[in-house]
């Protein structure tokens, strides 16, 4: 931790390490809105993945001096729906994909900075493309602490956090804005996606394809094996299996042992996820993505979630969040006692 901080430091950033009351420490990078590590309070591994350049100072001067999107890694934050922010022309999606500033890296401002809480806020416009508009919206995002749920599982590491997100959408006139706040988690590759479900559920390709044999669908689970080689690719499901809660697992770089990184997020059929696939007919209502980056420089899986939409008719509209993410480091069998009771008995064998 104290080493990624510096090199940050060094680069001109301003990170925000935190230790909260369980032990739990995280390190915020307030210029690009995310939290970019997570730590028990007796190791420093990362839970999370940090892009490669940052593995030294001079690398990651260089790395946010360069012209494009940086991605530090971590836990970030943009709006959806994919399709209206990103994505310029949905006729040539890969040509006109490109991230706006005004999200990422954005104009974060640190709100507060104690034992006990860290706010940013991000107030900005953001363009929307197929309206041909720009909307003003206010981000504003709390990580505090997530009380350990596995209190009677030893022999494990453990770090948590829960992130609270509002989102604030300003109206225009006899235009309605529908925009939702989308959740995206990296985490290191090798490793093992578990979405447990509460019915059979029917992942749909949003883009390349799973290698033969990675992704498997049982009544009860979703399980990607995401790793390298292969081709990127993602994969969106809908919110009607989901129970609210998929883990991640991966051997850890500490000999042995292996990590379990778990979201809780809240999840409902009825409600209005506005996240829409690329292809005609552009269907919306996707609540949950996982994704795999194994290409280039920067490879990395990703947990991907949704909140329903907030619709800016008029005065301001405000939609909130709470999301929580528990991290465990230990032996394969304790983890796996973990897995099973936070994911279900489909989980980890």
């Amino acid at each position: 931790m104290n080493r990624l901080h510096d090199n940050l430091t060094r680069a001109g950033k301003h990170p925000i390490c935190a230790t909260f009351a369980d032990g739990a420490r995280l390190l915020v990078l307030p210029e690009h809105g995310r939290l970019l590590g997570l730590y028990p309070d007796d190791a420093d591994e990362n839970f999370l993945w940090t892009n490669p350049a940052l593995r030294d100072e001079a690398s990651a001067r260089a790395y946010f001096a360069r012209r494009g999107w940086s991605n530090p890694g971590g836990d970030r934050t943009w709006l959806a729906p994919e399709i209206e922010l990103f994505i310029g022309d949905v006729d040539r999606v890969f040509e006109t994909y490109a991230v706006q500033s005004a999200l990422d890296p954005g104009q974060w401002k640190v709100a507060a900075a104690t034992a006990a809480e860290v706010r940013l806020v991000n107030e900005t416009r953001v363009r929307l493309h197929r309206q041909n508009r720009d909307v003003g919206v206010r981000l504003t995002k709390t990580y505090s602490v997530a009380p350990n749920p596995l209190r009677d599982v030893a022999g494990l590491q453990v770090a948590g956090y829960t992130l609270a997100t509002t989102l604030e959408v300003e109206s225009q006139p006899g235009v309605p804005t529908r925009l939702g706040i989308w959740n995206l988690l990296q985490l290191p590759q090798p490793g093992t996606m578990w979405i447990p479900t509460r019915a059979p559920a029917r992942p749909h390709v949003v883009f390349g394809a799973p290698a033969a044999g990675e992704l498997t669908v049982t009544p009860g689970l979703v399980r990607w094996n995401m790793a390298p080689p292969g081709g990127d690719a993602k994969i969106s499901l809908k919110p009607q299996p989901l129970t609210g809660r998929v883990g991640y697992s991966r051997a850890s770089d500490t000999s042995g042992m292996q990590d379990l990184v778990v979201r809780e997020f809240s999840v409902g059929a009825e409600r209005d996820y506005v996240d829409a696939l690329w292809a005609p007919p552009h269907e919306a209502g996707w609540a949950f993505q996982s994704c795999c980056v194994r290409n280039g420089a920067e490879c990395f899986n990703e947990l991907e979630y949704h909140a329903p939409a907030v619709t800016a008719r008029s005065g301001e509209a405000v939609i909130r969040d709470e999301s929580r993410v528990w991290a465990f480091r230990g032996p394969r069998d304790a983890v796996a006692r973990a897995a099973r009771q936070l994911l279900g008995d489909d989980g980890i064998a």
